[in-house]
């Protein structure tokens, strides 16, 4: 087992030397992370087999793909967070590891709608445990200016996931049908459950501040509510994840009907260029933004500002033009764009946090994003295609997605907002 106990009594500057430990650790919860957006995605990639197996609407699939995973994923995220500031959070992820893919598997096993939708749920309620937790443990291994790069690695598990969502659903969905698709999705994580619980221990937790004093509820909230860096990044989060949430569920349907990929072509395109891409862009990020914000932790909302802003234009090429080589560019460098943002936003969630709140700071942004994001893009993209698909066909969702291009660059003004009170906040926190 991982063990931290020789670290607990060392100063936050000895704690944050290099440690072998943590990169374990670190690498793990990434991985959890992955096969997180791996049993999300892979219902991305399925839409098309799915919808014609239960004749559906495109509404209807929204429905599945967003609202119904985040109902219960939101309702329970912060309470559990809440519970993750106070006991193991080691187990808490593993357990809900181990839940959310025996649910992934259940999605395989659904012979209606209504099954379909409660495998989905139960799903959300499984990975609503997981990156609180996680995003917690990784703030307790990692100092203030570490931690963006370090969070920025566990952000590329959101890309991992969805290259391996989009690779492996297409090609297992054309080959063996939908239903195995899930299978394979599943059963993985129900393996490196026992793994991450076998092998990692809980480490000290506060380890990186100099003080931890568990605080109540109430105050808890009322501090972050008056932290303006964390009240606005949370609103401009909320739209930039709309952008993640709505074209990873509608860029597959986009491939097949605009396009017309074949499910394994667009698990292949769909896997590279927005997974793959996303990925070195959500790295980047995280490094980058270490680097360039030691001096100035303003900079750890700029350069997300920055590609979030350019995201959007670029997004709106990749849905106009009718060269496909041109679309699978602005597709590729759309991803990493969008992806740049993740680790460092994360980073400003534990960062103008105190120790003691850390799961809660990370629950609420991340579950309040995924509730819009999930919850509001999938199904607006959807009932965006129905209402034009009488005048547009099979181009609809080629336009419902510019709204993609729009709320990215949106959250982008917001993020230079923030910026503007981030140097105060983490003073306040600290």
């Amino acid at each position: 087992m991982v063990d931290f106990a020789p670290d607990v009594a060392a100063p936050a500057d000895a704690a944050a030397r290099p440690s072998s430990r943590r990169y374990y650790v670190l690498g793990l919860l990434t991985v959890v992370y992955a096969l997180n957006f791996l049993d999300r995605t892979i219902f991305n990639v399925l839409i098309e087999p799915i919808k014609k197996e239960f004749t559906l609407s495109d509404t209807t699939m929204g429905l599945l793909a967003g609202f119904g995973f985040v109902l219960f994923y939101s309702l329970l995220g912060i309470p559990i967070a809440r519970v993750a500031d106070r006991i193991n959070r080691r187990n808490i992820v593993a357990l809900a590891f181990a839940f959310w893919s025996t649910m992934t598997l259940l999605c395989g096993m659904a012979q209606s709608v209504g099954t379909l939708a409660l495998a989905r749920v139960g799903v959300g309620i499984g990975e609503s445990a997981g990156t609180p937790a996680s995003q917690s443990l990784i703030a307790d291994l990692f100092g203030k200016n570490d931690r963006p790069r370090a969070l920025g690695v566990y952000a590329i598990g959101t890309y991992l996931g969805v290259f391996l969502g989009y690779f492996i659903g297409g090609y297992i969905n054309q080959h063996y049908g939908w239903r195995m698709a899930f299978f394979s999705a599943g059963l993985p994580g129900i393996a490196l459950a026992a793994v991450l619980w076998l092998t990692v221990s809980e480490p000290k937790r506060g380890a990186m501040a100099e003080t931890f004093a568990p605080e109540p509820i109430g105050p808890t909230l009322g501090f972050l509510a008056s932290q303006q860096t964390f009240v606005i990044v949370l609103i401009g989060f909320c739209l930039t994840t709309y952008t993640n949430y709505a074209t990873a569920a509608w860029i597959p349907p986009f491939l097949a009907r605009v396009h017309h990929l074949s499910s394994a072509e667009i698990g292949t395109y769909a896997g590279t260029f927005k997974g793959l891409f996303g990925m070195a862009g959500t790295l980047a990020g995280g490094l980058m933004v270490a680097q360039i914000s030691r001096r100035d932790d303003r900079w750890k909302l700029w350069a997300p500002a920055l590609t979030s802003g350019l995201a959007g234009p670029v997004f709106a090429v990749c849905m106009l033009t009718s060269n496909f080589t041109t679309m699978v560019a602005a597709l590729a460098l759309t991803s990493f764009l969008v992806g740049f943002h993740l680790g460092p936003i994360f980073a400003i969630a534990q960062t103008v946090a105190r120790p003691s709140m850390r799961a809660l700071a990370s629950a609420i942004i991340l579950l309040t994003a995924t509730c819009f994001g999930q919850g509001v893009g999938p199904l607006a993209v959807g009932m965006i295609n129905d209402a034009l698909k009488s005048d547009y066909g099979a181009d609809a969702v080629r336009y419902s997605l510019l709204s993609a291009a729009v709320t990215t660059t949106l959250g982008a003004l917001l993020f230079v907002w923030a910026a503007r009170s981030i140097r105060a906040d983490i003073k306040r926190a600290t």
